[in-house]
């Protein structure tokens, strides 16, 4: 007999993978700014430092975009996998910085942390589990 069940354990999360359509073209945000790709925004960021991997060093930006309810994001744990995500829905402001869940408000600085990330007391996930 199958059945689909929830299991509670454990787990590190370590990174956001953050994957959010541009909606206004270079009013959003420049086509040659670092991690876009065509009309999507896509970055890991390390939930510990607020650190976006892969980040072009020596360069720094601003990302103040309207994403609404298009944006996706997935919790990773200390292998990568996927533990809790969130799909086509509104930013989960008390992880990523932004405002009213409609916008993403970065200011990232020439090493590729976001100098405007939450510590880590204060950030919260529970838009994940309300989505579990």
């Amino acid at each position: 007999m199958k059945r689909v069940i929830a299991i509670l354990k454990e787990v590190d999360i370590k990174k956001v993978r953050v994957s959010v359509a541009v909606r206004y073209d270079e009013e959003d945000i420049p086509n040659d700014f670092p991690m876009r790709s065509g009309n999507m925004w896509n970055a890991t960021i390390d939930i510990e430092t607020g650190k976006i991997l892969d980040w072009p060093q020596g360069k720094s930006g601003n990302l103040h975009m309207k994403v609404c309810d298009e944006g996706s994001y997935y919790l990773l744990d200390e292998n990568d996998e996927e533990v809790l995500s969130i799909e086509g829905d509104y930013v989960p402001n008390g992880l990523i910085p932004g405002t009213y869940g409609d916008y993403i408000d970065l200011k990232i600085d020439s090493t590729g942390t976001i100098t405007n990330w939450y510590s880590e007391s204060k950030i919260s996930i529970s838009d994940f589990e309300d989505n579990f």
